[in-house]
């Protein structure tokens, strides 16, 4: 899934967009215009990603620790990340699409310039470690085996993975380009230029929401969270909803800010209790799963429905919150800067870790705790060389060929 940031440069409003008593506090900026509010999403989410992986892959695939009772539950919970990201991803993405079509130069323009920004910012990275699991797959360091359909995110369009899973975390980001080639392309037939922009938007939005929707709802409810994680969740066409609630989060801040900018508190207050009932949901298909076959469809059709809109409500307070903690802001902007970076890097580099430095049963606390400290280290090290060298300056030559974009929220009224 990609993890892109908010434009370092805003925009100045669009038609129609509601102008701010105070700009400084309804938009509130990092350093280099970063929002802060959704940084410390963007790195709580990555860290929480990191965090169940560490555990994974040093703890419990050791056997360590058992993957059961609370513990097992616990890890289950962080399939919330994933949805803060997606969500999170959706609202940027989104944005920049609305910019992008209201400019009124046609459709061809706005998505080609749409897709290439985007396909900069993800595919050389994709792609790159794409190759680096196929090596350490191929020297049977890391688990799987390369298939094509990876290098098209075709892997798990409709259809569950092969396993043991090859390049693991590559499914969200397969998610993420399925929804964003098809998007435009629902925008353009549901005819912006003749019903007008928010008309298409919306509809596109409600069709990218309602579909994968109503496909989990016909689909066999799971009977225990791993077949759910594996042919549920994992699944582009039953998934794609959560990218859509980003994207409508950035619909609703265009198009109606007066509601966007006020009770941002009880939204915030009625997303997290959503996103506790998803992870409710969740926790019930965790080892013999839900007893009742209707909690069981609840929970297999709704976990992502629940998540999903609960990050959408949180999302209003988050835009536009001044979440700074000086102590811990340095390091909360570098994981947001290279979260995608870090996305990439740490699974690879566990699979390295356990070859050089294999841990088990017997391993001393203080051995396995050094060798995580160490796995932590390299990933944030190799994540900044990646995006510094790499991931940033490919990136950057998409300057020669599309028109900037921003990214930030759309500027609203502040409310309660």
């Amino acid at each position: 899934m990609s993890r892109t940031s908010p434009s370092p440069q805003p925009s100045p409003p669009l038609p129609g967009e509601t102008e701010i008593r105070n700009p400084a506090a309804a938009k509130p900026a990092t350093a280099g215009g970063r929002n802060p509010g959704l940084d410390w999403l963007r790195s709580a989410a990555i860290l929480v990603v990191m965090a169940n992986h560490g555990l994974i892959g040093f703890y419990i695939s050791t056997g360590r620790v058992p993957f059961e009772g609370t513990l097992a539950r616990v890890s289950a919970s962080a399939v919330l990340s994933i949805e803060w990201l997606f969500v999170l991803s959706g609202y940027l993405i989104g944005a920049m699409m609305i910019r992008s079509f209201d400019r009124g130069e046609g459709w061809t323009r706005a998505a080609r310039d749409f897709w290439l920004r985007r396909w900069f910012r993800t595919f050389p990275n994709y792609y790159l470690f794409l190759a680096v699991n196929a090596v350490l797959a191929a020297a049977g360091i890391a688990h799987g085996e390369f298939a094509w359909s990876y290098a098209f995110f075709s892997q798990n369009l409709a259809w569950p993975e092969r396993i043991p899973y090859f390049f693991g975390e590559a499914w969200s980001l397969a998610l993420d380009e399925w929804f964003y080639l098809v998007m435009p392309i629902l925008v353009g037939v549901l005819g912006y230029r003749r019903f007008g922009l928010k008309a298409a938007f919306v509809g596109a939005t409600c069709l990218l929401i309602g579909l994968p929707t109503l496909a989990r709802i016909a689909y066999p409810a799971a009977v225990e969270f791993f077949q759910w994680d594996a042919e549920v969740r994992r699944t582009t066409v039953l998934h794609l909803d959560a990218t859509g609630f980003g994207v409508l989060a950035a619909v609703v801040n265009r198009w109606l800010p007066q509601w966007w900018g006020s009770h941002r508190k009880a939204k915030l207050a009625g997303g997290l209790a959503l996103q506790l009932l998803g992870l409710v949901l969740v926790g019930g298909m965790v080892e013999s799963g839900w007893a009742d076959p209707a909690m069981r469809w609840l929970a297999s059709a709704f976990a992502i429905t629940a998540m999903g809109t609960g990050t959408f409500l949180a999302m209003p307070w988050l835009t536009q919150a001044h979440v700074r903690f000086a102590p811990l802001q340095w390091l909360v902007d570098r994981i947001s800067l290279y979260s995608y970076s870090l996305y990439l890097v740490h699974f690879p580099l566990i699979f390295v870790f356990a070859h050089l430095f294999p841990v088990d049963a017997g391993t001393a606390p203080l051995r396995v705790a050094v060798t995580v400290a160490a796995w932590f280290a390299c990933v944030l090290g190799l994540a900044g060389l990646t995006y510094h060298y790499f991931e940033k300056p490919v990136s950057d030559i998409r300057e020669r060929f599309t028109r900037h974009v921003d990214a930030s929220p759309f500027r609203v009224q502040q409310g309660s």
